[in-house]
């Protein structure tokens, strides 16, 4: 089962081909182009000799992240399951953060978009992971409401330095940061799970996930 993954929540555009028999990535490719990256998509699988046709099924990133990226990212994806009849799978920009924690308790996701620390509230228990406070701008009200948790925190290694102000203000216990800018490649892991639970998305109702009212 061969699945073409897409994460455009952030400037970091990137997509992975991953070989669901094995496990493996086959093609991960990625670039600081913007908009412009999603504009040429055609041209840049020609280039790395990526059939679209051949693809079992897609994998997009809802978010939270740039409303820009994402909603022209998603439609692309949409656009090519549809045309092409293949399923679509869906992930967040949070979920993928919780790949890569393996102890039990509260976690707080953390990401930066725009002037906007973005936040979200995931519980790992025996049974799985569930997303508990959904993204949401990290602010003073925020802040307080987080008071008297005991949280471990996610962020990508480009943010963690400059979170640090906040970070002091909050319960954390623990910290995990991510060295990777692209989440394509867990992402496609994910959709990977679900398709062996029969998770499709329904494309018609799939929207990138706001953080906020979208402009």
């Amino acid at each position: 089962m061969l699945i073409l993954s897409l994460d455009s929540s952030y400037s970091y555009h990137n997509f992975t081909l991953w070989d669901g028999e094995k496990r493996v990535s086959v093609l991960h490719y990625g670039e600081e182009r913007g908009r412009k990256f999603l504009e040429v998509f055609p041209k840049i699988f020609e280039d790395l000799k990526v059939d679209v046709k051949s693809v079992d099924a897609f994998a997009v990133n809802l978010g939270p992240g740039y409303s820009t990226g994402l909603r022209v990212g998603v439609a692309s994806f949409k656009t090519y399951a549809q045309v092409l009849g293949k399923p679509l799978y869906t992930y967040t920009t949070f979920e993928g953060f919780t790949k890569f924690a393996t102890s039990e308790g509260e976690y707080l996701t953390v990401i930066k978009v725009s002037r906007y620390w973005v936040y979200g509230i995931w519980e790992k228990t025996f049974e799985g992971w569930r997303e508990k406070v959904k993204p949401s701008v990290l602010d003073e009200e925020a802040i307080e409401s987080l008071l008297g948790k005991r949280l471990n925190l996610i962020i990508p290694y480009h943010f963690a330095e400059e979170f640090e102000a906040v970070e002091r203000r909050l319960p954390i216990r623990e910290k995990l940061v991510l060295p990777l800018r692209g989440l394509s490649e867990v992402g496609a892991v994910i959709a990977y799970e679900k398709s062996r639970r029969g998770a499709a998305a329904n494309i018609f109702e799939v929207e990138p996930v706001y953080f906020r009212p979208p402009v």
